[in-house]
């Protein structure tokens, strides 16, 4: 069909305007605060699917969905229409939107500062075409040759996509090639145009496959565009106010609910393979494990289980069910972990194959994703055919509830892992429950993740309500971090993958998906060698996840190990995993900031910082606002080469001292089993002195550590500690500390003033770095 456009003028409502469109379609503008609109082009008798799970200004939604179109949560400004000869427009104090109706095209400005500044604006030729018999959507806007492309969750490549083709259609990518596949296991669709007059961000509202072009179509009858194709008849899309990322970002996870803030010894190092749960004699590999990386002094906090618990005689693997040969005592099991300190997470997956035990109970009772027909849909699964359990089925929902408490959590895990739930479902036909309004099954694949990975936290929740669930998912939408961490999926072991899943875990924190990592040594392919694996466990060592997860079955070692290369590389190892945690409170902090305000614990450096070297593509990172990490991803590398931003002070080498100027390129020295890291001058970083050998994500003494600049300057910094286990300081039950510095060329002071005075605060003590002969003055008063 043509372009769409108006059929009529523009008519205000309370929170924007309506139009009618040609085709029988509706257009609806919603200013809905000073930095978010949402636009929805609404086809006669409504959308397809009417509800999102994915938009939550309330911080969660119904389980049933929220109503696409509601305004609820938000705080909505007043509005005023104006229509004459020109393009009607829409305003409120801070946005002014014009909007051409033939062909129909919108043009976002918003205020900034004192005038306003274009901040979006469809093509002019034409923006938006059903195609019915395509099933597809598409939306074109206009872009300029300086814009870059940032998030879309897990893509693969450089962090800028510009000039790409990318989809998001959650897949199931074993080994996949980090640097060019696409798509893989998340479901972001949601982009940032970063141009010369600021930034925008652009989420499209849809469970349905979305493809985005960012500039790999051209065409000689149009200036240079961008579009998405989404399969879907209809169309909503929010632009999120900027001008810098590091205000987007922030107001995504606004939009679509803040992180959950996990216990802190979900940011231990951990431990899985497929390897151990599958042997014959698991409990007893799997406790051997345990022990000796006690008696090796490994710095571990968890064990996680792979599905092999639930394997039987046929080699397949039946979720919420136990293999009792390979864990004759699982009371003793876990007592014995317990007490070497463990915590302990299982491996779960959503679909249920065709000779599982409750397959025909399930099947009678309407909990799988179902056919035209009313029979249930039949996939590919992994070990065999299965069918998709449906997680919009409120019986379903309490099932997979009462498996995970019963066969998971009440036999001695702590937690589960969600697993294999990118739901793959190529039957157009099949249909879900919908929580009582029956949804077409190929439109919502994502949100049996995220309902899935909900129905795990509420179980975890009910068991145990004092505490704060831990819980992972491998696949799921942006709104996935509201119950729990996620990952990169089944990367592959190569130089290659570490350098190119370093970009990965960038784009998923500023794709609202801050809790994250990679497996460390890679899952899928060749053994790492004893340099790659000490690369990686440095890298993963400031990520918020760090977990070694491995499957090889076609090796002679068929998992990675931390003492897998003997006892120098084993050393190499152990100082890694102490790095982290003697950063442990400082990446505690950063996950708490990322669950009060939303902001990204690891980020490319031009989040923070506004020089166009930033924003070069490098092998580079910032942990929080303070931390530069620069890890070696090359093979045979001593040193590395890195844009050192401008602040004042400079840049101290955590490990040498040596301060280096900003704005410029240092050589940082990177000796295998040294991740370089570099602070910037005035922060002042809780690092961990002391913790106990079974607990080390739990430091009992703790130095508040000024890292003092050459010159005259003053900084302060609010440092957090809690229990790390309960919901305290949602009623400020914890500590929260503000440090106070100053320094001049004679003396540098340092003082802790305790603003929260509740549990959890170790031994304080105040430490500086860069103090250069001068005086050392300090108070604590907590």
């Amino acid at each position: 069909m043509t372009f769409l456009a108006t059929t009529a003028s523009l008519a205000g409502t309370e929170t924007g305007a309506v139009a009618p469109l040609a085709g029988g379609f509706t257009l609806h503008v919603d200013i809905l605060s000073d930095w978010l609109v949402r636009v929805a082009v609404v086809p006669e008798g409504g959308l397809a699917v009417d509800r999102t799970w994915m938009i939550a200004p309330d911080g969660d939604v119904p389980w049933q969905g929220r109503n696409r179109l509601s305004c609820d949560g938000f705080d909505v400004p007043p509005t005023r229409l104006a229509q004459g000869d020109g393009p009607a427009v829409l305003s409120s104090g801070d946005w002014r939107i014009s909007i051409t109706g033939a062909p129909l095209r919108i043009v976002f400005d918003h205020r900034d500062g004192g005038g306003w500044r274009t901040v979006l604006a469809d093509r002019e030729a034409g923006a938006y075409q059903w195609f019915p018999r395509r099933g597809l959507f598409r939306h074109f806007q206009s872009r300029t040759l300086a814009d870059r492309h940032y998030g879309l969750g897990d893509k693969t490549g450089p962090l800028d996509h510009t000039g790409r083709r990318l989809r998001c259609l959650q897949t199931d990518a074993l080994g996949y090639n980090a640097e060019t596949q696409d798509p893989l296991y998340k479901h972001a669709p949601f982009v940032i145009a970063d141009g010369a007059t600021g930034a925008v961000g652009l989420f499209y509202d849809t469970m349905s496959e979305i493809t985005f072009d960012l500039g790999a179509e051209h065409s000689n009858y149009h200036p240079h565009y961008r579009h998405v194709d989404a399969a879907e008849k209809g169309l909503v899309y929010y632009v999120v106010a900027g001008p810098k990322v590091r205000d987007i970002v922030p107001r995504l996870m606004r939009l679509t609910g803040r992180p959950h803030f996990q216990p802190r010894r979900a940011m231990g190092f951990a431990f899985t393979t497929m390897h151990h749960a599958d042997a014959p004699n698991a409990q007893e590999v799997m406790t051997a494990f345990a022990e000796r990386c006690r008696a090796e002094k490994i710095p571990i906090s968890a064990i996680h289980s792979g599905s092999g618990y639930t394997t039987k005689a046929d080699g397949r693997r039946y979720v919420f069910t136990w293999n009792e040969s390979k864990f004759p005592d699982r009371a003793g099991f876990f007592r014995r972990l317990s007490e070497l300190g463990f915590f302990t997470c299982a491996n779960v997956k959503p679909v249920l194959l065709t000779e599982h035990p409750a397959y025909p109970e399930a099947a009678a009772r309407g909990w799988f994703v179902r056919r035209a027909d009313g029979q249930p849909a039949v996939e590919m699964f992994w070990g065999g055919n299965g069918s998709s359990l449906d997680f919009t089925n409120p019986a379903t929902v309490e099932w997979w509830k009462a498996g995970i408490t019963g066969q998971v959590l009440d036999q001695g895990f702590g937690s589960a892992w969600n697993d294999n739930n990118e739901c793959e479902l190529w039957d157009e036909e099949a249909t879900v429950a919908g929580f009582g309004a029956t949804l077409p099954a190929i439109d919502v694949r994502p949100v049996h993740a995220l309902l899935m990975t909900r129905a795990t936290y509420e179980a975890t929740l009910a068991r145990e309500p004092e505490k704060r669930p831990y819980t992972i998912s491998r696949a799921g939408p942006i709104g996935i971090a509201r119950y729990g961490e996620t990952w990169s999926g089944d990367n592959r072991t190569s130089w290659h993958t570490l350098k190119w899943n370093l970009r990965q875990g960038l784009s998923m924190s500023l794709s609202g998906m801050p809790l994250t990592g990679h497996d460390i040594g890679g899952f899928d392919g060749p053994a790492p060698g004893p340099e790659l694996l000490v690369r990686w466990v440095e890298m993963m060592s400031v990520h918020p996840r760090a977990v070694m997860n491995s499957w090889k079955p076609q090796l002679s070692l068929p998992t990675n190990l931390p003492w897998m290369h003997g006892a120098a590389n084993t050393e190499l190892v152990r100082q890694a995993l102490a790095l982290r945690y003697r950063l442990m409170p400082y990446l505690y902090q950063c996950c708490w900031r990322a669950h009060l305000a939303g902001e990204p614990v690891i980020a490319p450096l031009f989040y923070h910082f506004d020089e166009a070297e930033c924003r070069a593509d490098m092998d580079a990172f910032m942990l929080g606002p303070d931390v530069l990490v620069a890890p070696a991803v090359e093979e045979g590398v001593t040193s590395v080469s890195v844009y050192l931003p401008r602040v004042d002070g400079g840049w101290h080498d955590f490990h040498s001292g040596e301060i280096h100027a900003g704005g410029r390129v240092a050589t940082i020295p990177a000796p295998l089993g040294r991740l370089p890291l570099l602070v910037r001058a005035g922060a002042v970083l809780p690092l961990a002195k002391a913790w106990p050998d079974f607990a080390p994500h739990d430091a009992s003494e703790v130095e508040l550590t000024l890292f003092a600049g050459p010159g005259t300057d003053a900084s302060e910094r609010e440092i957090f500690f809690d229990d790390g286990i309960g919901w305290g300081y949602r009623d400020r039950d914890a500590s929260l500390i503000l440090a106070r510095a100053s320094w001049n060329g004679e003396a540098v002071t340092l003082s802790a003033r305790e603003q929260w005075s509740g549990r959890g605060r170790p031994t304080l003590a105040l430490a500086c770095r860069g103090l250069g002969g001068r005086r050392f003055e300090q108070e604590i008063a907590v």
